[in-house]
């Protein structure tokens, strides 16, 4: 008897997972509703071939951000900090592009680009803001102003995991 107890119960033990998450996916119940993203993944900007940019995308994921006109120690500290976050990606780093966008020319660290505002910078584009572009010129994810760098590379890491190359 003590034996077809122990069955029964291991049996239970091991079919139980299925009949919960049947009752968790039809009663919606435990179910996360929010996104796992850090940045705002619900926004109306433009592709980057819209932004009025003399620049052209070139396959490869972009972590764009935008500097001040003039680029003083904090500039310079963001500038440093997405420099240390594009090295983090290890071999995925190769994948990603960083772009700086500023109103006129700056000195850049390695690996940077720097992309001039042709007319003027639009009023959506911030001082200090980042923005992940996937291949094709669609921003992906916006993040604010001096947004933590822990969040991008989370999200980035994400990104491209999810999407093999």
């Amino acid at each position: 008897m003590k034996s077809r107890i122990k069955l029964i119960l291991l049996i239970l033990i091991l079919a139980a997972p299925m009949p919960m998450a049947w009752a968790m996916l039809h009663w919606q119940i435990g179910i996360p509703e929010s996104d796992v993203a850090k940045g705002e993944l619900h926004h109306q900007l433009p592709p980057l071939s819209e932004w009025p940019l003399d620049w052209q995308a070139n396959d490869r994921w972009l972590l764009v951000w935008s500097a001040p006109d003039v680029c003083g120690s904090e500039c310079l500290a963001q500038a440093d900090q997405w420099w240390r976050m594009h090295r983090a990606l290890g071999r995925q780093a190769i994948r990603v592009e960083r772009l700086r966008l500023a109103g006129q020319e700056q000195s850049v660290l390695p690996g940077e680009t720097q992309v001039l505002w042709q007319d003027s910078r639009p009023d959506w584009a911030g001082d200090f803001q980042v923005w992940l572009v996937d291949p094709q010129g669609i921003v992906v994810t916006r993040y604010a102003a001096f947004a933590e760098v822990r969040d991008v590379h989370k999200d980035l890491e994400r990104l491209l995991k999810r999407n093999p190359e």
